[in-house]
């Protein structure tokens, strides 16, 4: 039987899912397992599959993950989309879908991925927000943390930026771009009652289980003065062994785009 392939783009919040990838039965819902529902839908068919560009770990979020669909027989792009979209739930839409051909794999054809990271200094937690950002408790040191955030770009062994998953063959990853601003979510009556947040951003050649968090968290133990400069420099460099932060919280974390 011949298949038909097409490449698509969700985004998700992922607050109430076990993330992207499908979990044994029973485990809890994820994103993938809910697409996959809804593509049996559309096609009527159990002969299909999908590929996701990469997990994203439980409560965490996509702005556009990509994913492969196999499909048993062809239905048109422009009705996909709106087909897919009225069968899921509210907090995982489809983007787009086009077709694409076999040889298209959405993590050994990407170029590079870029995820985002959002915190807030202000206390007490918004109520809104809470399981959108990070909110944080203390003084920071915002001068540093854009300096820490420096110190990533590079290629660089990350094994101290790593928890313990799916076996690698490498610890090596490529950071190309490593940034932090801040800005504010809305404007109008909303400026006065949401604080300004902050937003890491990191774009790379691919990243380890829960890196982005281990280096958020890190840079955030710099803003505080627990760790300093050369400290993270040395840790980067694997002259000293172990974490040298905690891993930032989930609700944070975005998979912003992934660049084929």
């Amino acid at each position: 039987m011949e298949n038909y392939f097409y490449k698509a783009k969700v985004s998700y919040k992922g607050s109430r899912y076990l993330g992207w990838q499908v979990q044994k039965e029973g485990q809890g819902e994820t994103v993938q397992g809910q697409i996959n529902k809804a593509l049996r839908k559309v096609f009527k068919s159990g002969e299909l599959k999908t590929v996701g560009s990469g997990r994203t770990d439980t409560g965490v979020h996509a702005l556009e993950q990509v994913f492969r669909i196999s499909a048993p027989f062809f239905i048109k792009e422009s009705s996909l989309t709106p087909a897919l979209n009225s069968l899921l739930p509210s907090d995982i839409q489809v983007l787009d879908v086009q077709t694409c051909s076999e040889s298209f794999h959405p993590i050994f054809s990407a170029n590079a991925k870029e995820y985002i990271y959002t915190f807030s200094t202000h206390w007490p937690p918004n109520p809104f927000f809470c399981d959108s950002m990070t909110f944080l408790k203390g003084n920071f040191d915002f001068l540093k943390m854009e300096e820490a955030t420096k110190c990533f770009v590079g290629k660089h062994i990350f094994k101290n930026f790593y928890c313990e998953g799916t076996p690698v063959s490498t610890y090596e990853r490529e950071i190309f771009e490593c940034s932090l601003s801040s800005g504010n979510l809305f404007q109008g009556p909303f400026t006065e009652k949401l604080p300004p947040y902050f937003l890491f951003r990191v774009k790379g050649s691919g990243f380890l289980k829960q890196m982005v968090r281990l280096m958020m968290g890190a840079v955030w133990e710099v803003g505080k003065g627990k760790l300093s400069l050369s400290e993270l420099k040395g840790a980067i460099a694997c002259e000293t062994l172990g974490k040298v932060g905690p891993v930032a919280p989930a609700q944070g974390l975005y998979l912003n785009r992934v660049f084929y």
